[in-house]
């Protein structure tokens, strides 16, 4: 693909902002998604789950998860200081598809090595973010899907970032299908834990093109910083970094009796 400065939206006429390494891109004023490998309307079903934590709420929220938990400091509700928060509507794209693994291999955990061989049939609904090089847990993320709608720009608050992808349909098939083959593999080594064969077969039957909204903060705690991940739709945290025990004699003895007593 070559170099494309300006690209308009086929729906609108408007402008479209094009960032580099994005692929697919969605119309800020009509929320038309284009391909701008070739400048046609993307085909794929879009959709979008809404946030359903304002940007006043989020401190309440982090506030009571930072209170619970026996792994967390007694005191990291009252002495942390968040230090930034922003919401991002990420893309992802969901895979449906159908696996099917024919395999060989030895079972040895049993002290003889007995050869054995089989079938393992799935089927996955298969989670692919469409950021290259992205450090987010996505294995981790179960994306609230029964809150999705079709994709309206007006679901966006203004507050919010919104990424564009930066992988096509045919990318996210591709890197689903490595995933699928290897989680397949993971399985196996249940009934097989030396494989000598494998032959897999996977058959995408459906892709979608979704954004989720996903809050990030950022917080300060005994001179060093952590960050949570909360699913702006069903307000869980996706992943929150926990700061170590308090080693002083105070902070043992309140966090034993946070243990005991819950507070």
């Amino acid at each position: 693909m070559g170099i494309v400065e300006t690209i308009s939206c086929s729906n609108c006429g408007a402008p479209l902002p094009i960032k580099a390494g994005e692929v697919i891109i969605t119309c800020e004023y009509c929320g038309t998604a284009t391909n701008i490998a070739s400048g046609e309307v993307f085909f794929l079903k879009h959709s979008i789950i809404p946030s359903n934590v304002a940007d006043t709420e989020i401190e309440k929220i982090v506030r009571k998860w930072m209170g619970d938990g026996p792994l967390k400091p007694s005191n990291l509700a009252s002495r942390s200081k968040i230090t930034g928060t922003s919401l991002v509507f990420l893309p992802f794209y969901i895979i449906h598809a159908d696996a099917v693994t024919n395999y060989e291999g030895f079972f040895t955990r049993t002290g003889r090595k007995e050869r054995r061989e089989g079938t393992l049939r799935r089927e996955y609904f298969w989670k692919i973010i469409g950021r290259r090089g992205s450090k987010f847990p996505t294995k981790e993320y179960e994306i609230p899907l029964s809150g999705k709608e079709n994709f309206n720009i007006s679901k966006i608050p203004g507050y919010a970032r919104f990424l564009n992808a930066e992988l096509d349909e045919a990318d996210a098939k591709d890197i689903a299908r490595s995933e699928i083959e290897e989680h397949q593999e993971f399985l196996i080594k249940e009934q097989v834990n030396e494989l000598i064969h494998t032959e897999h077969d996977i058959t995408v039957e459906d892709v979608e093109y979704i954004h989720a909204p996903i809050w990030k903060v950022d917080y300060r705690y005994n001179k060093r910083d952590y960050q949570i991940l909360l699913d702006s739709s069903s307000k869980d945290v996706i992943r929150g970094d926990i700061p170590p025990p308090d080693q002083s004699v105070s902070g043992f003895l309140s966090d034993i009796k946070k243990a005991f007593f819950g507070r």
